[in-house]
């Protein structure tokens, strides 16, 4: 049985029980008010009698008495019976009905009227009829007993009055009752049923896993501050499993570093080995190709074919080099670097190669750019792989932006509607950001996913090694900064460095030494 049905049948029976015995107090108070109303008559009518029965019993005139005994007991009736008796309690007059022929008047009645010349008046609830009689004393002029007067009133009357009370009074308690219990129901099923139901659900769905269920319910009474006790367990519960899946998240990227590292690790003895074993190789295929060139004519037709063989052993010798540089990647230097600088510098660099492809290449910093903690050689490092890779992938006529500010590109929109995005790492603050935006040829989502993964490029035609974007990772990570990438297939792509900036007090060093060289360059 539910608590809700436990506490309304507690509570009407406890209700019930308070009405019923409030009723039969009541009842029991209206039955003696009535009794004293039909006593207090019938000793009137007693005492107009007794008057009437002493002058006529003085003046000797029996006729009359007879008379009015009959006159008084004739239906309807003020009395059922009356008697008459003499000094030792002889019957000398009397006129009854039958529904007082059965009452007797005990003899102790008769006795102590007799003594104390006082009257007597009871009420006697006989069955089947209750009864009211009066024995009053018959006294002479001189105040003596010359007998005793019995008057005996059948309270038909009374008792129908009582049970008229009797179904009024079940009546207004039924209704009442009722009334309370219809009141009690509700109000149990409003203030306890419904928040108790509610607290099941809630706890129901929090033992099957939904932890971000709450109970709304702005009370401050118990059933308030439980709700307000299982909210807070509930958000405890929520906050527990999320660090446990935060420490969980951790320890798979640990893992995964772990993994990275023993990887990176294994590549880096291959690309020794590799290094070693074809370095010598190769250099002396390009000695001996350089000296073919330099012995045949100019316009000679195998000049061309040592020409591709010359290109494709140079870059044979950058793919092992770029794997070198990904396998044993050198520990960042940093110290506060101006960036306008290095902007200034990468656009020098690659300004010539934007112009043999009729790309128009841009730089700007923004005014007071704070310092940033970098490593310039591979800050530069980064920015060229970059602006080399929008360069690739921008058409003729086209154009790329290399800004840097408090935003990725002041004085322009560079926000990409229905593309796609992918991020690394989380931004330091104070940084400073630092975008390359091209509006080339994009890339598609399926493979913007996978740009960061080593040796997958989207320039296979191109000649890519796939390790160009895997290396920018790198340096960003070392440098705690975070990479976005935004692109739309079709319209171009968005790349924003949110890189930290040096603590306050730190100024640059006097002057800034060419970083790196423009062959040190990588290409995904």
């Amino acid at each position: 049985m539910r608590i809700a049905t436990k506490l309304t049948l507690l509570l009407l029976f406890a209700v019930s029980a308070v009405l019923a015995g409030f009723g039969y107090l009541r009842m029991q108070q209206e039955r003696i008010r009535l009794a004293e109303e039909l006593q207090q008559e019938v000793v009137v009518l007693a005492n107009a009698v007794g008057l009437a029965v002493e002058h006529a019993l003085r003046d000797r005139q029996p006729e009359d008495i007879r008379a009015l005994l009959t006159e008084l007991v004739r239906d309807p009736n003020p009395v059922d019976r009356i008697r008459i008796f003499n000094g030792r309690l002889e019957e000398i007059n009397a006129a009854t009905t039958s529904a007082a022929a059965s009452t007797t008047i005990p003899r102790e009645e008769w006795d102590r009227v007799l003594k104390s010349g006082e009257p007597r008046v009871q009420y006697l609830a006989t069955a089947p009829r209750p009864v009211v009689y009066v024995v009053l004393p018959l006294k002479n002029r001189r105040g003596g007993i010359i007998g005793g007067l019995e008057i005996i009133h059948v309270a038909t009357r009374v008792q129908r009055q009582i049970d008229e009370a009797t179904h009024d009074l079940a009546l207004r308690m039924s209704l009442l009752s009722l009334t309370i219990a219809v009141v009690i129901w509700f109000t149990v099923r409003i203030s306890i049923r419904r928040p108790i139901r509610a607290l099941v659900r809630a706890a129901l769905a929090v033992g099957r896993g939904r932890l971000d269920q709450r109970i709304s319910v702005r009370r401050r009474d118990e059933i308030g501050q439980l709700a307000s006790a299982f909210n807070r367990m509930a958000e405890d519960l929520q906050a527990a499993r999320q660090g446990l899946l935060t420490e969980s998240q951790a320890r798979l990227d640990t893992e995964r570093q772990l993994q990275q590292e023993q990887k990176l690790a294994a590549i880096g003895r291959l690309a020794s080995e590799v290094a070693h074993e074809i370095g010598t190789p190769l250099n002396i295929i390009s000695g001996r190709v350089e000296s073919i060139q330099k012995a045949l004519p100019a316009d000679h037709p195998v000049g061309r074919h040592t020409a591709t063989v010359q290109r494709q052993v140079e870059r044979v010798s950058e793919i092992i080099r770029h794997l070198l540089e990904y396998a044993r990647p050198r520990r960042p230097a940093a110290r506060p670097v101006a960036i306008g600088p290095v902007l200034d510098r990468v656009a020098d660099l690659l300004g010539p190669l934007a112009q043999r492809r009729g790309v128009r290449l841009t730089a700007e910093a923004g005014q007071a750019l704070p310092l940033l903690l970098a490593d310039p050689d591979q800050l530069q490092q980064v920015l060229l792989n970059l602006v080399t890779n929008a360069l690739d992938a921008t058409p003729a006529g086209g154009q790329v932006r290399l800004t840097a500010g408090e935003e990725a590109f002041p004085g322009g929109s560079t926000s990409l509607e229905n593309g796609s995005s992918v991020h690394r790492g989380f931004a330091a603050t104070p940084h400073v950001t630092i975008g390359v935006a091209d509006t080339g040829c994009g890339i598609p989502a399926e493979r913007l996913e996978k740009i960061f993964e080593p040796f997958f490029s989207t320039k296979e035609r191109r000649g890519g090694t796939g390790l160009g974007m895997s290396i920018v990772e790198d340096i960003a990570r070392a440098h705690r900064a975070a990479i976005e990438i935004e692109s739309a297939e079709g319209r171009g792509t968005a790349v924003r460095l949110h890189w930290p900036v040096a603590p306050a007090g730190q100024a640059a060093p006097g002057g800034d030494a060419n970083p790196a060289d423009p062959e040190a360059m990588t290409h995904p």
